[in-house]
């Protein structure tokens, strides 16, 4: 497509537009937005697939203008243009360009607009309005639309809009404009900083789901994170630099450091041009070849890091802001740092939780999780002592962040268990009186956080001395891996 981004609803190509796609296509006759190209039609195209995902069916067009300026790819037109009734289309230029002085829309390139996230934004901004929408416009099963740009580029959509009737994209006009409030308020809510912070995470649009959708989908209008973002985007901006040393040994003397299965040609052992021809030609493609290197690549441990979140009702208030922005801001430093990473909640268990990785899954996750149960740190520990003990896990070496609070007691002797299997760094925000758990001494690093360490101004430094002393363990960790080779 040209775009960047996969094909996010993953519909059947087609040779041929169906009648369906024809008349959707057929609605851009109706769009008053200018300066959108192909391109844009092609990305509102991924738009309108990340809304049939959500399970809204909306007309192409209102799809497409909304895109298009959330996406900073078109503005609205001056005067009316297009097909369909001048009135009727007046209107909906006008509400376009009371979208045009949003915070949203003015503020566009302030976050990365790939297609999966401006999607989830329109489906935010018009989910409120469909229900307001006729019931005979609004019954139909939402149908995802082709991605292939040839089937588009056979199509033009005035000759669509005389052949099919647009009586859908004319009632969501109507509807929009009459209730225009509903949609206007819908787009202020959204905050930008939380896009912002969203689009830090999310490198890519591979594998995007109808559940990742939903997540982000709850996650761009809750008010209530508001003091997360800000923590997170005081943390994250500054993270994401890394000078990373090379994985390599060189020697400066004569000889060869080893034998290895991947080399140079002329590095070859000589005996193995013995082999047939077409054993040799195998044995290469299989990278079953030996080759002498005067390099030495480290092979690093299978390390995994566990950010355990306390997730209780204890948490509440600045606690809950600090550990969540602090796990944000770990899952982030690591995964640069080329770390694995599992971020896990607890609170009477432990949850699954999810992997860090390029497409930023953990933000929603990591924003959105709310406990249901009671607190049982027991229980907990003795969860993570059973996983850590299963047979698969053992080629794995966990590390362990606990962001929890001063009463976070567990028993020493399944703690002790623990601490033989993973270093265990316990972050311990907000302690009610001084700290006198039974296990600290059997932590690794034990950080206390105090309401000086929270204070405004103070927050931001605190955690990143957090970071700055994970960081320095990795790398402490690489270089007694490097010792061992």
């Amino acid at each position: 497509m040209g775009t960047g981004d996969t094909d996010l609803g993953r519909p059947s190509v087609r040779d041929e537009a169906t009648p369906a796609v024809e008349r959707q296509y057929g609605s851009l006759a109706m769009s008053q937005v200018d300066g959108a190209g192909s391109l844009a039609t092609m990305r509102a195209v991924n738009w309108h697939n990340v809304l049939v995902a959500l399970g809204l069916d909306v007309p192409f067009v209102i799809t497409h203008d909304i895109g298009c300026l959330i996406a900073g790819v078109g503005t609205p037109s001056l005067v009316v243009t297009g097909l369909g009734n001048i009135a009727v289309l007046d209107a909906w230029r006008l509400l376009l360009s009371e979208f045009g002085q949003t915070d949203i829309v003015r503020t566009h390139g302030a976050w990365k607009h790939r297609d999966a996230m401006v999607g989830v934004v329109v489906a935010r901004v018009l989910g409120s309005v469909m229900l307001r929408v006729p019931a005979v416009h609004r019954g139909a099963r939402p149908l995802p639309l082709p991605t292939d740009a040839l089937v588009y580029g056979r199509l033009d959509a005035r000759v669509a809009f005389g052949r099919y009737e647009q009586s859908p994209a004319v009632a969501w006009m109507e509807t929009m404009t009459l209730h225009r409030l509903i949609p206007l308020l819908e787009i202020e809510q959204i905050d930008v900083d939380t896009l912002r912070l969203l689009s830090l995470f999310r490198r890519g649009g591979e594998g995007i789901g109808g559940e990742d959708f939903a997540d982000l989908y709850n996650v761009i209008a809750d008010v209530g994170l508001a003091d997360i973002v800000d923590f997170s985007l005081e943390l994250v901006p500054s993270l994401l630099e890394v000078r990373r040393d090379s994985g390599q040994q060189t020697f400066g003397i004569d000889g060869y450091a080893a034998i290895e299965r991947v080399g140079h040609l002329d590095s070859l052992v000589l005996s193995q041009l013995a082999y047939d021809e077409d054993v040799f030609l195998r044995k290469l493609v299989d990278r079953e070849l030996f080759y002498y290197t005067h390099e030495k690549q480290f092979e690093s441990e299978n390390r995994v890091h566990h950010i355990l979140i306390d997730g209780s009702a204890s948490m509440r208030g600045v606690r809950e802001v600090f550990a969540r922005g602090l796990g944000l801001a770990l899952c982030k430093r690591l995964s640069v740092l080329g770390e694995e990473v599992l971020v896990r909640f607890f609170d009477s268990r432990i949850s699954d939780g999810v992997r860090a990785g390029p497409m930023g899954n953990e933000v929603p996750y990591i924003l959105n999780f709310r406990s249901e149960r009671g607190r049982n740190y027991g229980a907990v520990s003795r969860q993570l002592l059973s996983e850590f003990s299963a047979p698969s896990r053992r080629d794995h070496r966990p590390l362990v962040y606990l962001l929890t609070h001063g009463e976070c007691e567990m028993p020493r002797e399944v703690v002790a268990s623990l601490a033989e299997r993973a270093p265990i760094h316990g972050i311990f925000i907000l302690p009610r009186e001084e700290l006198r758990l039974t296990y600290l001494d059997l932590v690794h690093r034990v950080d206390v956080i105090d309401e000086r360490g929270l204070g405004f101004g103070e927050r931001a430094q605190t955690a990143r001395g957090i970071i700055d002393a994970v960081e320095r363990d990795v790398e402490a960790s690489g270089r007694r891996e490097r010792v061992r080779e």
